[in-house]
């Protein structure tokens, strides 16, 4: 095995139907899905991320919104983290991966210019090649842009830099 795919954050937070989700949560979610489908059936190791938000964050451990949209397989990794950076979380998570074989990474999910940014050039950092998919991975409006316009700037950053 040479591949791993992150689904990084994909929680009821961002999906669930109430006022608060991803703009794109109906378009993004089966997207995921199929994605994650795709990478089981090829038989990729899948790192499921669960964002461990603070209090009164909808991510916080326990609440509502806190969830896992993806319920993990057998075999499948399971971590949760309090950084973006999901291997800052995790401090032995890329030895393990590397104990499994794992050199390259597709990571998915959200929000984009956060945890798959952070945790895409932290995987970069740890030796791995590295892939963000266009289209696979959301976030919310921000700081006078689109969530749309913020997609569009992480894949050209990362594009450059992975």
């Amino acid at each position: 095995m040479t591949n791993a795919l992150f689904v990084v954050d994909v929680q009821q937070w961002g999906f669930a139907p109430y006022e608060g989700r991803l703009p794109d949560a109906d378009e993004l979610l089966p997207k995921l899905e199929a994605r994650l489908l795709e990478a089981r059936e090829a038989g990729w190791q899948i790192v499921h991320v669960q964002n461990d938000g603070d209090e009164p964050w909808p991510d916080a451990p326990g609440g509502i919104l806190w969830p896992m949209m993806f319920k993990p397989e057998h075999g499948e990794l399971h971590v949760r983290k309090t950084a973006p950076n999901t291997f800052e979380s995790n401090p032995d998570l890329a030895a393990k991966l590397h104990e499994l074989g794992v050199t390259e990474i597709t990571i998915v999910g959200c929000q984009s210019e956060m945890c798959v940014r952070a945790t895409a050039l932290g995987a970069k950092a740890e030796g791995f090649k590295v892939n963000v998919p266009v289209g696979l991975h959301g976030t919310y409006d921000s700081e006078g842009k689109t969530a749309a316009e913020i997609k569009v700037e992480v894949d050209a950053e990362l594009e450059a830099t992975l």
